[in-house]
């Protein structure tokens, strides 16, 4: 019956993350520790084992859909590796709880905020802190000519955003894919089927990195994971099949707040539990 509820569990989480762009990881993560008993290293090498195949699957889909962004997954993936390796140095001399609850609050602030505070119209066609950037001499154009979509970016921007992303991955050991949607969509005002296509595409690269070390530290038992590994891969399959047949353009910013939302409450879940286990303010 355990079993069972975890699959369940597993698709909608993953077919949530699917269309959001999410991948699912900071919502599964305090599910299998909160509600099934699972310890915080299994739980997140049980996770990272589920997230290979699913943002493959995903990736498949956005691949025949040509709505993968290649290049700003790159500049965002490189330096994110490198944030990651430094903020996990960050952990020894830094307040990391402390700092994590402080996180928590302003995501969910962030969710409140894209929540309650939508635009009626919709923004202009060349409009954002990307596209005004003209003079800066990084800037480019990105041409999506199947989608028919453009936007402007630049690339010490977007080089620094993946930087930051992999620091709150190394620091807090939950992954910065839930701010690469957001960021990407409101920030850098690119298109939303882009936007998530891409995160979906840099989790294949993060989350492979990941399982392999937790499975070499032990932390990947077969048994936990391959119930949340069938539930991921169900739910992305379904998260694609729902993205092609309703398209969740109007209402894009309410599932990114919800996602926001859920991911603060994730996170606070999170270092309620690491508390417990020992780790303080």
């Amino acid at each position: 019956m355990e079993v069972f509820f975890i699959f369940f569990i597993g698709i909608v989480v993953s077919a949530f993350g699917t269309i959001i762009g999410f991948g699912g990881g900071v919502f599964m993560v305090p599910v299998l520790i909160i509600f099934f008993g699972y310890n915080i290293e299994i739980a997140i090498g049980s996770t990272m084992s589920a997230l290979v195949p699913a943002s493959l699957i995903a990736s498949v889909f956005n691949l025949r859909d040509k709505s993968i962004d290649y290049l700003v997954g790159t500049l965002i993936q490189l330096p994110a590796v490198v944030g990651t390796v430094l903020g996990a140095f960050l952990v020894a001399s830094l307040p990391v709880a402390r700092l994590q609850f402080i996180f928590s609050v302003f995501v969910t602030l962030i969710g409140v905020y894209f929540l309650f505070n939508r635009q009626a119209k919709a923004p202009p066609k060349h409009s954002g802190l990307m596209y005004q950037m003209r003079g800066v001499p990084t800037s480019f154009i990105r041409i999506n000519k199947v989608k028919k979509l453009a936007y402007r970016l630049n690339v010490g921007l977007v080089a620094i955003f993946g930087f930051m992303t992999g620091i709150v991955a190394g620091l807090f050991g939950i992954g910065g894919g839930f701010l690469q949607t957001p960021i990407m969509t409101k920030l850098f005002r690119m298109p939303y089927q882009v936007a998530t296509s891409t995160s979906l595409f840099i989790l294949v690269i993060t989350s492979f990195t990941g399982f392999v070390s937790h499975y070499l530290i032990g932390n990947v038992f077969w048994s936990r994971s391959l119930p949340v590994m069938a539930g991921f891969m169900v739910g992305a399959v379904g998260g694609n099949i729902i993205k092609q047949k309703w398209p969740p353009k109007n209402h894009i910013d309410e599932l990114i707040a919800l996602g926001l939302l859920l991911a603060g409450l994730g996170v606070l879940l999170h270092l309620a539990v690491k508390s417990s286990f020992g780790f303080s303010f």
